[in-house]
């Protein structure tokens, strides 16, 4: 299933660490802006790509 995901959406590395670069420069932002909720949202998401990068390079 996870597979077809990727497949389907055409997802590659290369743009998964483009993600995960933005979502840091994102967290940069929060933290200066000390907005502690952005900061938990942000953190969720990082983890979840994460999880994306560690099944794509799994699955090769």
């Amino acid at each position: 299933m996870e597979k077809e995901r990727f497949e389907s959406r055409g997802v590659t590395l290369n743009q998964l660490r483009e993600e995960r670069q933005a979502l840091n420069m994102r967290m940069l932002l929060a933290i200066q802006l000390r907005d502690a909720e952005a900061q938990e949202a942000l953190c969720r998401e990082l983890e979840k790509n994460d999880a994306e990068i560690q099944r794509f390079l799994s699955r090769t």
